[in-house]
């Protein structure tokens, strides 16, 4: 049933990885491919969790140098 599927929708092996595996291991051009695990180069940058007292603290900030006309 899942060959057919695949054989319908190629792109239905991306949400199924043991079918790729499946696939690999029963043909013999994908088994002689070189395998191997790419990672990023860049690192995922997760953005701080700021509290509602940073954010108050920096906008009374921001205010004040508004009104010295220093922004």
């Amino acid at each position: 049933m899942h060959a057919s599927i695949h054989a319908a929708n190629p792109f239905g092996m991306l949400v199924d990885p043991q079918a790729i595996l499946d696939a690999i291991e029963h043909s013999a051009a994908l088994e002689a491919l070189d395998r191997k695990v790419w990672r990023p180069l860049e690192r995922n940058i997760v953005p701080k969790v700021v509290s509602g007292a940073d954010v108050a603290a920096f906008d009374a900030a921001l205010d004040r140098a508004s009104d010295t006309g220093l922004s």
